[in-house]
């Protein structure tokens, strides 16, 4: 008969959440190296053979588009914590439709999890119906959800306020005092806490925030919003975009109409896709830091899978990418 992880936590007389996190070789900051020396050698002594599957993680996109760079921009993220914390990742795809909310139940009652990453836009329906589901599920979002219903949720808060305050600080520190924000439809969060940021850097650096400036379409058109500023006659030296689809198109505006960039504009973009190398010149774009965004996404996924009590870990740190597309200008 097989050792089991109970029967060696039982030998040593610690939980078995420690003693599933060593064997399954978890990064756990919170484990002794004395006491991983312990269960390995207990394990070994007993005659323990790890048969068990890997942890099956489904990564449901939920009520926004397959190609939507929100989504795309950070699936790596994703999918290299998932391979490093050995699970094997599926993927559950529900299109925004009258029933929408009867797929993701049928689904989760059909599907044998260990646990469940949500991306997309998420009702009241949505969070009930993971939770009549009884399966632990980590939240991806901008502002955190509370209360949190059950120790069933897990959330990683990607705090958007303030990586767009660092974009248009970076934007001023460059000499820009006219910087133009292109947003997509404002009835999204993360366009809301967007503008959020924009503007508290602009009056915490003495500019009288100028909402002519700022622009926003449902389609996150660069070219049309581009194209409205210049019939409403609004001066601008720099354009932070919402994405870096956004920020392709506004590059191509400015081609078109004879502006150079960055010479005569700086363009800066949220996120990063392929446009942003496919571009000439290389677009410079910011976005939550990889790494920090990495380890944050690791240890809840430990948390999914060992049942451990739910957090919430907000992510801020920001890097930047490129420089093709700013330019200082003189003060």
């Amino acid at each position: 008969m097989s050792v089991t992880k109970k029967q060696i936590a039982d030998h040593l007389g610690i939980s078995r959440t420690a003693v599933s996190l060593v064997l399954n070789n978890s990064p756990s900051s919170s484990i002794s190296q004395e006491t991983r020396d312990r269960i390995l050698q207990a394990a070994k002594e007993l005659g323990y053979k790890d048969t068990t599957p890997r942890h099956r993680l489904c990564l449901l996109l939920i009520n926004m588009e397959v190609d939507d760079p929100r989504f795309m921009s950070r699936l790596d993220v994703i999918t290299r914590a998932a391979d490093r914390m050995q699970c094997d990742l599926i993927f559950k795809y529900i299109p925004q439709t009258n029933d929408s909310i009867a797929q993701l139940t049928h689904f989760l009652h059909t599907t044998d999890l260990a646990g469940i990453i949500v991306r997309g836009i998420y009702t009241a329906e949505t969070i009930l119906a993971l939770e009549q589901a009884a399966v632990p599920y980590l939240l991806q979002s901008f502002e955190e959800h509370m209360p949190a219903p059950s120790s069933n949720m897990r959330q990683i808060i990607y705090d958007q306020s303030q990586v767009a305050y660092k974009a248009t600080k970076k934007l001023i520190d460059l000499g820009h005092r006219q910087i133009a924000l292109f947003l997509g439809s404002i009835d999204l969060q993360v366009h809301v806490v967007t503008l959020r940021g924009y503007r508290q850097a602009l009056i915490d650096h003495g500019i009288t925030p100028d909402m002519g400036l700022v622009q926003s379409c449902k389609e996150e058109d660069g070219y049309e919003l581009c194209r409205r500023l210049r019939i409403y006659e609004v001066p601008y030296t720099a354009i932070l975009c919402c994405n870096t689809i956004a920020q392709f198109a506004a590059l191509q505006w400015h081609k078109d109409h004879s502006v150079a960039v960055p010479e005569q504009v700086s363009l800066l973009g949220f996120g990063a896709t392929s446009l942003i190398t496919a571009s000439t010149p290389v677009l410079s774009s910011v976005r939550v830091d990889s790494e920090e965004m990495m380890q944050a996404m690791m240890k809840q996924i430990e948390g999914l899978l060992t049942e451990d009590q739910a957090t919430t870990l907000y992510v801020d740190k920001v890097e930047f990418l490129g420089k093709a597309t700013l330019y200082q200008t003189r003060k």
